[in-house]
């Protein structure tokens, strides 16, 4: 049986050492370029303006639900979130919006939650859409390249965070990459609202994450162009000051 315990938490079971972390980060290198080229791929094929899921990802097996899904990240996060029910396509969007959690959140490892994690299988994906979505997309055949181009790319920024970290580890990219299926849910303007992936690791992310990295990163930025600016004006004052002690020089060796 696949073990589907979360790569994020590699160190809480006991996998690797740090010593075995740093060896295989510089073994993985050959990897993390073969994941860059794979990336530059998906890239390529997102430029040509899928205008449905299905063209968008053509290498996975997609099942579209459209309906009108309202489940808490909360509980979308939990281990035994049943979302692998969305793999069966007679499932509806809105099939576990009464869905609640008993108990404390179980273990990833619990033999039941390994089973229905295995019974999803690799190369797959169930994409949850909201009605009006959908017939925004279907009146509007630009408007729907622009939600698959958005789509694909949350998918290459989830992919590429997710494989550098397999690669440190020492895992063999391509096939983590491939062992992997997702689902998707959007929201009304086509962004991920939550997405849970499985494979070599079952990890539940949210947008969310996504979006407090992006806030972090503009943070940062504007740091720098305060200090920037502070720099700037730190050196005219200096350059004013030389001006006017070099003038004064100059009139006190006048006056000489």
């Amino acid at each position: 049986m696949t073990d589907f315990s979360v790569t994020d938490r590699l160190w809480q079971y006991g996998i690797g050492s740090r010593g075995e972390t740093k060896r295989n980060a510089v073994g993985g290198f050959k990897e993390i370029a073969a994941a860059k080229a794979a990336e530059r791929g998906a890239y390529a094929m997102r430029m040509t303006g899928a205008a449905d899921f299905k063209t968008a990802f053509p290498q996975y097996d997609v099942i579209t639900h459209v309906g009108n899904a309202n489940i808490s990240t909360g509980n979308w996060q939990r281990n035994d979130f049943p979302f692998w029910k969305y793999f069966d396509r007679d499932t509806g969007a809105d099939a576990l919006n009464d869905w609640k959690p008993q108990g404390p959140n179980p273990s990833q490892l619990r033999s039941d939650l390994q089973r229905n994690y295995n019974s999803v299988g690799a190369g797959r994906m169930a994409i949850l859409v909201p009605e009006s979505l959908q017939q925004k997309m279907d009146a509007d055949p630009d408007y729907a390249r622009q939600i698959m181009a958005k789509l694909q790319a949350w998918k290459e920024n989830y992919d590429r965070r997710d494989n550098m970290l397999a690669a440190a580890y020492g895992y063999n990219v391509a096939e983590h990459q491939a062992g992997k299926s997702y689902v998707f849910d959007l929201d009304e303007n086509g962004d991920v609202r939550n997405c849970t992936v499985t494979g070599c690791g079952r990890i539940t992310v949210s947008s969310s994450e996504f979006a407090e990295e992006s806030r972090a990163r503009k943070e940062k930025r504007r740091e720098y162009e305060k200090l920037a600016e502070e720099n700037a004006l730190k050196r005219k004052m200096l350059e004013r000051k030389m001006m006017e002690w070099e003038g004064e020089k100059f009139i006190w060796g006048f006056m000489q």
